[in-house]
């Protein structure tokens, strides 16, 4: 998802700005099919589809889950029935299972999402007198085959791994009176009721533009855990049995699951625009009681199901290459929607071509309200714009990008979000700065009357300005301190990967993507696995990089503290650069001289020793010393003071002091600019 703390920071001052200005844009119209109109690739064609490109599983299905749900509009409530298969992945029987309860956090103001988040996340709350949700299961059973089941429900139980909050509901175990044998599957059949809370976090429902709730529904069924096997992840392969890994629903954390198969029927009022994970394989209309449909979806190596509906979506329709694409757009924003889709155009291209072929056959994309934009799900993204949004202001653009990345990071890929946020958030982050610069050069968040902020120089700024010295990438993300999560997720990783590139170089740096991608696709992948591609890519061992900025909080700050050129014979003079290593970080990066008659000469400096001499010698004076001047190590937090022009012998005392005072001043103002 796109983290939005710092976003009323950065986001919404730049769209004061935009408002400000007052620009006149021209937004191309797309010829986009409303709603009542009907989909000429609904039915025969769409059943007719695969769910992916590959005639073959293309991960370990390790549950499938069958689901039915039908939408009550009036109550905001859904009645559901599950029927869940888990196969047993270990080498020794395994006695109990894990559900994530997730709708749970939104309950009451003692959830620990609830005392964690303030009842406000990402700068949204809820505003409604009964803004509550929650999940009931009303029955459960172990089916063991013709009629035979045993009753689970009275086995139930609620724990709490991370806080113990006797007030969160949000994990429950059950505990089995026959074991689930080795490669052996326990079906469960389940009843339950989910209420949808007022959208404060991602799911839930607001009034619509024509005041008829707008519905998005994600994280709405009983969900297993992950059980992860010996030699998964962080299990020993020593270990004699595997464990459940199921967190509480934290405030900062999203979600972990395993990849299956999912057959879904929602039935909705019949008016309903529905969008959802999967391809869509048949709709029929219900007559009775009430006028009704239902759709039936099919999904294939996911993890997760989430849906929306409203009677207020704007429905518009592209190709690109093998993906269907369905734009569901709200009416305020009916101008966007050529913009929103060649946004998403753009994505499906740039992630393939630096991450490789995306192979779902479908993507829907949400113009959502609320805290439940900016999310992502298996074949479905949220996006998020604004009435009359100028096009050299791009969050648009960005959040799609985003978005759309996340079917990589978070949908194929499906690292522990909970454990590893910064294995989803933050790689993501730094391939949505690759997509956007490439795009739009120099300015592709903002440009405007010369002012240009790209993706990358974005995220740099959210880290140097925000306590660069707090929060490891490796956290667990309920256990950064306030404020440190966004950083250390986004836009810290994001910063890191950049300057992984400037050591490595674009070209091992595209390969070691690739081969991450290709090689732990399907598998849930640790930081460890990613430094272990990136070192055997690279052919070199990377401790020294991920030991300071990704498992440490190593800070980069490189200074230039003196700066002299002197002549030491007729055609012959000797700079010498006084360089210091403010912060505890250590990175080798070239220094860079360059003398009056346009010649250069570079040094490489680690920056082992806290303060450190270098000479160079050309045959003119020098007059101007740069560290690291290709800016390729974004992770320096102040680059204002990487750089100095020479003082020769006869340089004035006065002139030098001046020119310190100037330079301390330039630096202090620069720093005032948000």
């Amino acid at each position: 998802m796109l983290f939005r703390p710092f976003a009323p920071r950065t986001l919404l001052p730049l769209a004061a700005l935009a408002v400000a200005l007052t620009l006149a844009v021209a937004l191309t119209l797309a010829a986009g099919r409303t709603a009542d109109e009907p989909s000429p690739v609904q039915g025969a064609v769409q059943s007719a589809r695969r769910a992916t490109i590959s005639a073959e599983p293309l991960s370990d299905r390790r549950v499938h889950y069958d689901l039915t749900a039908t939408l009550h509009a009036d109550t905001k409530t859904i009645d559901g029935t599950a029927r869940i298969v888990w196969r047993n992945p270990d080498r020794v029987p395994v006695s109990e299972l894990q559900f994530h309860l997730y709708l749970n956090a939104f309950e009451g103001p003692e959830t620990t999402f609830m005392r964690e988040s303030g009842g406000a996340h990402r700068g949204f709350e809820a505003a409604s007198d009964d803004p509550w949700g929650g999940i009931a299961i009303t029955s459960m059973s172990l089916f063991r085959g013709d009629t035979s089941a045993s009753d689970l429900l009275p086995a139930l139980e609620f724990i709490r791994p991370d806080d113990g909050n006797p007030n969160d509901y949000t994990v429950a175990r059950v505990v089995l009176a026959e074991p689930v044998a080795v490669g052996d599957s326990a079906v469960v059949d389940l009843t339950f009721t989910s209420r949808l809370p007022e959208i404060v976090a991602r799911t839930g429902w607001l009034p619509g533009p024509t005041n008829r709730p707008f519905f998005m529904v994600g994280q709405w069924f009983p969900k297993l855990g992950v059980y992860e096997i010996p030699g998964q992840r962080y299990v020993p392969a020593s270990a004699e049995r595997g464990a459940w890994s199921t967190h509480q629903f934290h405030a900062n954390s999203e979600f972990y699951a395993d990849f299956g198969t999912y057959d879904v029927a929602l039935t909705v009022p019949a008016d309903h625009v529905v969008g959802a994970t999967g391809v869509l394989v048949s709709e029929s209309a219900n007559a009775a009681p009430v006028h009704t449909k239902t759709l039936r979806y099919r999904a294939e190596d996911v993890h997760d199901f989430a849906w929306t509906a409203s009677p207020d979506f704007l429905v518009h329709e592209d190709t690109w290459r093998h993906v269907g694409i369905r734009l569901l757009l709200m009416p305020t924003h009916a101008g966007q929607a050529e913009r929103h889709l060649k946004a998403t155009r753009m994505s499906l291209e740039g992630l393939d071509e630096r991450l490789g072929t995306y192979p779902f056959t479908t993507l829907t994309v949400v113009d959502a309200l609320g805290g439940a934009n900016g999310m992502e799900y298996p074949t479905l993204i949220t996006a998020g714009t604004f009435y009359g949004l100028p096009a050299w202001f791009r969050p648009l653009e960005l959040v799609i990008v985003h978005e759309f990345g996340h079917q990589y990071f978070q949908g194929m890929l499906a690292s522990n979000e909970a454990e590893e946020a910064w294995l989803d958030e933050g790689m993501n982050s730094y391939i949505e700065t690759k997509v956007m610069d490439a795009a739009w050069p120099g300015g592709s968040v903002l440009d405007v009357a010369g002012i240009r902020i790209s993706g990358r120089d974005f995220h740099r700024v959210a880290y140097t300005k925000n306590n660069p010295s707090r929060g490891a990438l490796q956290t667990k993300s309920w256990e950064y301190r306030f404020g440190d999560f966004g950083k250390a997720s986004y836009s810290k990783p994001a910063t890191v990967m950049h300057s992984l590139e400037g050591y490595l170089g674009e070209e091992r740096m595209d390969a070691f993507l690739k081969a991450y991608v290709a090689e732990w696709r399907f598998r849930h992948p640790t930081t460890r696995d990613l430094q272990r591609v990136a070192e055997r890519v690279a052919g070199e061992d990377l401790d020294w990089f991920f030991d300071q900025y990704v498992y440490g909080t190593a800070v980069l700050d490189y200074r230039v503290d003196g700066f002299t050129s002197r002549r030491v014979a007729d055609s012959l003079y000797v700079a010498t650069v006084r360089l210091h290593r403010v912060h505890d970080g250590t990175f080798p990066v070239p220094v860079r001289v360059r003398f009056a008659d346009g010649s250069t000469r570079d040094q490489i400096w680690r920056g082992e020793p806290a303060w450190e001499n270098l000479t160079f010698r050309g045959t003119s004076p020098a007059v101007e010393v740069f560290i690291d001047p290709d800016n390729a190590v974004p992770l320096d937090i102040n680059r204002l003071n990487n750089r100095r022009a020479a003082f020769s012998e006869h340089s004035s005392v006065f002139a030098r002091r001046a020119q310190f005072r100037l330079t301390a001043f330039l630096q202090r103002l620069m720093f005032l600019i948000p």
